[in-house]
This record gives structure tokens, sequence and C-alpha cells, in this order.
């Protein structure tokens, strides 16, 4: 079995939230896209914090009765400060190492530019399980780097479309 690199089972394009997203609604994001977490992204589209499972259950269970319970907090409330990073050039088995040692169930690829950082990609427990549980070479093809991949400019006009259409709906 060949080494096979973080780069080589990433999952590209990671799934965000903006700080202003109530918490009930990155809930819902999380169980639709059967997702661990969320890239929390400021107003400028920065990488500021992670909203996982757990910080929302744990948001729950602090909230009690108090007045401002999970119902209004937002994923900036709530959100771990911490994203766990990791570089796409390191074997994949040393990543699954320090997921675990780190008690991590994903970690992120970040790309850094302007003064800006943002998810490029994502290595969770999900990847290292199908490359594990793969039968041949065609069950990895849509993994890594190198899979094949909407265009950015596909995916731009897919994403308006959905929005245009839900606005058109919410009339």
């Amino acid at each position: 079995m060949a080494v096979k690199f973080v780069r080589d089972l990433m999952h590209i394009g990671v799934s965000t939230c903006r700080t202003d997203t109530s918490v009930a609604e990155a809930a819902r994001t999380l169980l639709r896209e059967n997702l661990e977490a969320l890239i929390v992204l400021d107003g400028n589209g920065h990488a500021v914090g992670v909203l996982g499972r757990r910080e929302v259950v744990a948001a729950y269970a602090q909230a009690g009765t108090r007045s401002r319970g999970v119902e209004t907090a937002t994923a900036g409330d709530v959100m771990r400060l911490d994203i766990p990073e990791i570089p796409a050039d390191i074997p994949a088995i040393v990543a699954a190492q320090i997921m675990l040692d780190q008690g991590m169930r994903e970690v992120y690829l970040m790309h850094h530019a302007a003064g800006i950082s943002w998810p490029a990609a994502v290595l969770r427990f999900e990847d290292v399980l199908r490359y594990l549980a793969a039968e041949s070479e065609a069950d990895l093809a849509s993994m890594g780097a190198g899979a094949p991949r909407k265009s950015p400019v596909e995916t731009f006009m897919e994403r308006y479309s959905k929005t245009k259409t839900q606005q058109q709906e919410e009339k």
C-alpha cells in the first residue's frame, strides 16, 4: 500500500457559517450536511472559529434557564476560537494520529493570503474511513486534491440560482 498524504484524502471545500448565524440554523446545517463542524467566518470572510456539534450541545447545556438562552445565541457567541490546522503534505497516517491525540474528528487546511485566512479543505474521520473501506482505486476517485469537481463559476452559479429561487419562494 502506497503512502497516502493528507492531500490524497482531504475533502476540498469546507462548509461555513457567519458569526451572526443562529445556533439553531447552524445545528440544522450540521444535521442536513451530516457534518461535525462549520468554520465560522466574520463579515470580511476571515475564518475566526469553529462551531461543532460539541459547541452546540454545550451551549444548550450551559444556557439553562438564563434569559439569553441558546435560542438567541449566535455562532460567534459559542464557537471555539482555535481552528485545528494541518498541512496537506504530511502522511495521512500522521494526520490521523494527530487527530486522535488532540481528540479532533476534523482538521482543516487553511489558506492565508492578504491578511485573510479561510478554509480550503478538511480531513475528517469519514475520509480516513472511506480510504480504508475502498475496494479499488475507483472508490477513491472522488477524494483528495485530484478529485474532479465543479469550477468556481459553476459553484457560484448554482448558489446564485438557489438563492434567487429561495427569494422568489419567500415573496
